[in-house]
């Protein structure tokens, strides 16, 4: 049974206790009644025995001001119904859809014996508040109501492959891949805004939406406890890189492990070109993500070598890859003569920035290894490197130096990011001794 997250990984604005309406959740609440009825579904009552609104009331502006100024007997959640809202039914056609226009989708959903993937999740039974939880979602990011279903159907998909006959888990999973980020409902929408830099503050909030999701889902009518423990894993990692709480190996279950699978897989496929080529390149770049039984699943599938071709085309001319090849072997270089102040900082840090570093370095180490184990050389000079696969004439062979070089250059980014965002919820020192790291590995970097 999973134990409260860590409180650093939740803003205090978010976590009040359970009784306290949260904001943001019921503007959305309000706004989708401007188009649908919304209305409690039963009475709903403050902590104090005052009944706020009746059943049937009508859930308005006037309303969300009586709300917001009361604790309540039970969550807002279980008390209100959005009437004729997102129906297990209407899922089908949009996972059709989906379908027909992504073929890995279709070729990780194909089962000889189970039901089609659209036919499972149009017989899932949505509770009241599940159901109402979901349409908000859907009114508030009407895009992602197809991300959410394709993360459903690879979920249920990912989970007959790996969990056969339990028939019980697959509809968990599958309920938890719809329902995966219904916890950015409760969050200040300035902070999900993609126009401007993501700083740590905006970040802490961004990383709790899994933990929000899970607080929300536990004790839900529909959903409950193996579906939030989903949901709190969606975006962890086995090797420990991932978030609200950074967990790895054993600490990381197989449910969590294949809905954050899905969410990532889904994120590709809907990225564009060549998702399997992408993941199979990620997947070996980085193979402790995800455990040996999911990468086999995708190792198994077919038409790699035709993604693969679609996707190396798409790269641009070997020559104009050079800044970034360069700057991914200088990064590199830079590491291993930082290595020995980073193994002090470690020996020297308390225990919260000594686990950002050491999950960090262990992150660096794999890029190095990987970098080393694709026959690319990081003491090389670059000009000479890529003329002399320049004459070898093989475009095949640019092309994977190409792709290879993008993806190295494009975790560097994201290990830099998320480990100064990381430090920055631990304090300002933690983060100065982050940024002072950081900035030694950007040093003089060629852009």
């Amino acid at each position: 049974m999973t134990t409260d997250p860590d409180a650093q990984s939740i803003p205090d604005e978010l976590d009040p206790d359970r009784e306290r309406v949260n904001p943001h959740y019921l503007n959305h609440m309000v706004e989708t009644a401007a188009s649908r009825e919304v209305q409690a579904s039963e009475d709903i009552v403050s902590g104090s025995g005052i009944k706020l609104l009746a059943k049937g009331a009508r859930i308005s502006a006037q309303a969300r001001e009586r709300l917001l100024q009361h604790k309540l007997a039970k969550p807002l959640e279980d008390c209100v119904q959005v009437v004729n809202g997102v129906m297990p039914q209407s899922l089908a056609p949009l996972a059709e859809r989906l379908l027909e226009q992504q073929p890995l989708l279709a070729q990780l959903c194909e089962h000889p014996r189970a039901l089609p993937v659209p036919q499972s999740l149009a017989g899932l039974s949505l509770s009241v508040p599940v159901q109402s939880l979901l349409t908000l979602y859907a009114d508030y990011q009407g895009d992602r109501l197809s991300h959410s279903v394709g993360v459903a159907m690879l979920s249920l998909a990912l989970a007959r492959r790996l969990l056969p006959g339990d028939i019980e888990r697959h509809r968990q999973l599958a309920l938890a891949g719809l329902l995966h980020d219904v916890g950015e409902l409760y969050i200040d929408p300035e902070h999900l805004r993609t126009d401007r830099p993501l700083q740590p503050e905006q970040w802490r909030h961004i990383a709790s939406h899994p933990v929000i999701g899970w607080r929300v889902l536990r004790e839900m009518k529909g959903a409950g406890k193996q579906v939030a423990e989903a949901v709190l894993n969606h975006h962890e990692r086995l090797d420990g890189f991932g978030y609200p709480r950074g967990i790895a190996d054993e600490e990381f279950p197989l449910q969590g492990q294949i809905l954050a699978t899905s969410e990532w897989l889904m994120a590709l496929i809907e990225a564009g070109i060549a998702p399997l080529a992408r993941a199979s390149v990620a997947s070996k770049l980085m193979p402790g993500e995800f455990g040996k039984p999911l990468q086999q699943v995708l190792s198994q599938l077919g038409g790699v070598d035709t993604d693969m071709a679609d996707w190396l085309q798409a790269q641009q001319p070997l020559s104009e890859m050079l800044p970034e090849i360069r700057r991914v072997m200088a990064t590199l270089r830079r590491f291993r003569a930082l290595r020995a102040e980073i193994d002090r900082q470690i020996e020297q840090a308390g225990p919260r920035l000594r686990k950002v570093l050491q999950q960090s370095l262990n992150r660096m180490l794999r890029i190095q290894a990987a970098f080393s184990s694709s026959g690319l050389d990081a003491d090389a000079d670059p000009e000479r490197m890529l003329a002399e696969l320049a004459a070898q004439g093989d475009p095949k062979v640019q092309q994977e130096v190409q792709a290879l070089a993008r993806e190295f250059s494009w975790r560097m980014r994201e290990l830099q990011r998320e480990s100064l965002l990381r430090a920055g919820l631990l304090g300002d020192a933690d983060a100065a001794v982050m940024q002072g790291l950081t900035d030694s590995l950007r040093r003089d970097e060629v852009v």
